[in-house]
């Protein structure tokens, strides 16, 4: 377990080796410069996940999440909050993490497993104006749902080109889903002005990640079937998707 453990070390670490700033690691809420001693033992920490924690303005930590209880002698090693840099919105960041992981793990009953063929579940959903969108909105027609949270970078990163996918293919009905409210997923979207239509504070999309990783997108066709779904951000997946939506519109 403790090889495990420094393994997946070495890779965060590894991500943040181009940055210049103190990496601090984050576990229920408090702030260590090295991982808690009681995290090392393997006998505790069955279920641990690390996680990196960003900002939007490039703030990044070590975010984890473990049953385990700290010790008297970890939780005197804390750091306020106050004297981190940027450490109210690491904080925050961590605790939409921990959010993103339990909504994304916790299945509803008749949350369906994501595969081709099989059909979209029925949605209510409202927009970051406030309207209402059901699967009689899509009746018909062909859909396509990105899944996504403001600090994922690759999910940033991709949302210029699909929003050339909305150009090219008017008929489809292109929508994005976080779990965040209108406003917090307002200070991305307008900067990026990704143009799918934006659902807010997400419960049941999210859920389709299973706890596979952000983004999501899901292409639904005119019958209602799942027809492709990719997650992660790439240029095959996202050419794969888009073959696919141009496919279906040709039917």
């Amino acid at each position: 377990m403790k090889k495990l453990l420094l393994t997946t070390l070495v890779i965060l670490v590894a991500l943040c080796a181009n940055a210049q700033t103190k990496r601090y690691y984050i576990f229920d809420g408090m702030f260590f410069e090295s991982m808690p001693a009681t995290l090392l033992d393997g006998s505790k920490t069955k279920g641990m996940v690390m996680f990196m924690v960003s900002t939007l303005d490039g703030a990044r930590a070590f975010g984890i999440k473990a049953k385990s209880e700290l010790s008297d002698e970890d939780k005197a090693k804390a750091i306020p909050v106050d004297k981190v840099e940027n450490g109210e919105a690491l904080l925050k960041s961590y605790r939409d993490g921990i959010e993103r992981m339990t909504l994304s793990s916790t299945k509803a009953p008749d949350t369906p497993e994501l595969a081709v063929g099989e059909k979209f579940p029925d949605f209510t959903a409202v927009d970051i104006d406030g309207k209402t969108w059901t699967q009689e909105d899509i009746k018909g027609k062909v859909m396509a749902i990105n899944v996504w949270y403001t600090g994922c970078g690759p999910c940033r990163e991709e949302m210029p080109e699909l929003s050339t996918w909305k150009d090219e293919m008017p008929d489809v009905m292109f929508f994005s889903a976080t779990y965040e409210s209108a406003e917090v997923a307002r200070k991305v979207l307008d900067k990026i002005r990704f143009t799918w239509t934006p659902l807010v504070k997400d419960k049941q999309f999210i859920r389709m990640l299973d706890n596979k990783g952000y983004p999501l997108i899901i292409i639904v066709d005119a019958e209602g079937k799942i027809a492709a779904f990719e997650q992660g951000s790439s240029y095959p997946q996202r050419q794969n998707l888009k073959n696919k939506l141009l496919e279906l519109v040709k039917k």
